[in-house]
């Protein structure tokens, strides 16, 4: 046999033997135990005890305390819908994992916990967020989602690991935010918990881009309004929207820091408050010059609103930094008051804008709707707050009005007046603007018209008159004025000064200059009687004039020899 079809009749063998075997070859059968992806839920019961240790030395996250004693909550719930209503400042969660062998970075995952807490693993701090007493620093309702890897063991085997979770909840929330978990921990490897937290992350920010979206838009419609106020600063309305505008923009972004991020509760409320007073102040300002406002009950109650509530919420500041806690409900009692001072002002507006647009202010009838949606939206939001917390509305039936498209961009009804506002005043002063420019320019024409007329009326050059000796200088107060001369040299060697002053300034005084200066050259060459030339300038300026009231102006002449 050839070498050729020796090696031909080895590859089909050698093929063959393959084919058979991989015929006895099975798939993979996968478990739901053995090929899970490592992570729990912590949603089941957990021990929790109100208070704190009282040596302070956190003895409650010591993995041999007896704890049997302590109640039973589920984790995946807050402890206000669990039997412990109004409950606030400390409490503990306790409750026990199994790890098993050979694994490693292994981490809990706390999704959101209000306000501040600690985590500990085997009575060791993996860390946490906010301030507790005696330096209590309450973060926000929006606490960021955290990752908090559990300590490393040289032999990684079978083990129980007892995670004790320490829980500040700030009194001045006891009465509007639940304390403790709002969604389920995980705990398991931390890479996977790692991509749960920025996926989580992501989501928040997706969820809070339309304050982002209307931010960027409201600066750069405060930035239109300082050109427009830079181009003609003597109209403020420009200037107290813009002011209006760029406070609302830096609210926005506020808010959205505070929802990614977390951030010191009452520094959020004092930026709120300080930033919400500003914006009332320019909303008042910029209608009130805008509409012409009258100065009655109504405006000083909205005044005096807008800076009730900026005192109040600057007062309950001071007091929280002073004593470091505030009574039960003081929270409350402090934003009900707030939430009815911030109607004052949207009332005022509201009725302003009516009455003028009644009147038939154009610009009152073309501002009626945006802002009534915006108003609208002030109104609503401060009723809302009332409603969900004082008199314990369901929130269910108002979710239409925080989320009125779905996600991935949630809008709310709020955002979308707040846009059409924005949209609908700033083409109410690109027209303006546009208006005012061309009527501007117009005037500027007719100026420069009645300008050069005056310009050729007014002597370039004085004549030479034997034996006098005669200078001027004209500077009209505004760009064209009433004021004018003439002189003019007699046949006898004389000369005769005509100086007058007509009322008014403008192209009406420039016209009615020219023909005066007409008439009297006129009749210079027939007279040089300055009676007779007066008398005649007399009768035609009040032919002219008719029924009408002849315009006041003065000649004085004179007649003088050589």
């Amino acid at each position: 046999m050839l070498p050729q079809a020796r090696s031909c009749v080895a590859a089909a063998v050698l093929i063959s033997a393959m084919l058979l075997s991989a015929s006895f070859v099975h798939s993979q059968t996968f478990g739901l135990e053995k090929d899970r992806i490592q992570i729990a839920e912590l949603s089941g019961l957990w021990r929790f005890h109100p208070g704190d240790d009282a040596d302070g030395k956190l003895g409650w996250a010591d993995p041999h305390l007896d704890d049997s004693g302590w109640k039973l909550i589920r984790g995946d719930n807050s402890w206000n819908a669990q039997g412990f209503p109004k409950l606030d400042g400390f409490a503990w969660y306790r409750a026990r994992v199994d790890v098993l062998p050979g694994q490693t970075n292994v981490a809990i995952y706390i999704p959101r916990i209000v306000t501040s807490y600690q985590v500990f693993a085997d009575g060791k701090l993996l860390g946490g967020e906010g301030g507790m007493p005696p330096h209590p620093r309450p973060i926000s309702e929006f606490n960021p989602p955290a990752v908090y890897p559990l300590p490393q063991v040289a032999n990684p085997q079978a083990r129980t690991v007892l995670i004790a979770i320490r829980v500040w909840h700030w009194p001045g929330w006891d009465l509007l935010v639940d304390g403790g978990f709002y969604v389920t921990p995980l705990i398991g490897q931390t890479v996977l918990l790692n991509e749960r937290r920025d996926a989580r992350t992501s989501q928040l920010t997706l969820l809070t881009a339309q304050d982002a979206v209307l931010a960027m838009l409201e600066a750069l419609a405060g930035l239109a309004s300082l050109g427009f106020f830079w181009l003609r600063p003597r109209e403020r309305e420009y200037l107290w929207f813009s002011i209006f505008i760029f406070a609302s923009a830096w609210l926005h972004l506020a808010t959205r820091t505070a929802r990614l991020g977390g951030s010191d509760a009452l520094v959020f409320d004092l930026i709120q408050t300080g930033l919400g007073g500003v914006i009332l102040s320019a909303q008042i300002a910029l209608f009130y010059r805008l509409l012409g406002g009258r100065r009655g009950w109504l405006l000083w109650t909205a005044i005096g609103s807008g800076a009730g509530s900026c005192v109040l919420g600057v007062a309950l500041f001071f007091a929280n930094a002073i004593w470091g806690h505030l009574p039960q409900g003081t929270v409350v009692l402090w934003n009900a008051p707030t939430a009815v001072f911030s109607l004052a002002p949207a009332i005022w507006v509201l009725l302003l804008l009516s009455r003028r647009a009644i009147q038939g202010l154009f610009e009152a009838r073309l501002l009626l709707a945006p802002v009534a949606l915006l108003e609208l939206a002030a109104v609503m939001d401060p009723v809302f707050w009332l409603g969900t917390f004082v008199f314990r509305w369901n929130q269910e039936i108002w979710s239409w009005y925080r989320t009125f498209t779905g996600t991935p961009f949630p809008i709310s009804v709020s955002d979308l007046c707040e846009t059409l506002f924005l949209v609908g005043r700033l083409a109410f002063f690109v027209r303006r603007f546009t208006r005012t420019s061309l009527q501007e320019e117009a005037h500027r024409r007719e100026l420069e018209s009645a300008r050069v007329v005056q310009l050729i009326l007014i002597p370039e050059a004085i004549p030479h008159v034997s034996g006098f000796a005669i200078e001027s200088v004209y500077k009209p107060a505004g760009e064209v004025g009433g004021d004018f001369f003439q002189i003019l040299p007699s046949a006898d060697g004389g000369l005769m000064a005509v100086i007058g002053d007509v009322s008014g300034k403008g192209a009406a005084a420039a016209m009615t200059v020219s023909l005066l200066v007409g008439t009297v050259r006129t009749l210079a060459h027939y007279t040089q009687s300055p009676g007779e030339i007066l008398a005649a300038m007399n009768r035609r300026m009040l032919g002219r004039s008719q029924a009408d009231s002849p315009p006041a102006w003065y000649c004085a002449s004179g007649k003088m020899a050589a």
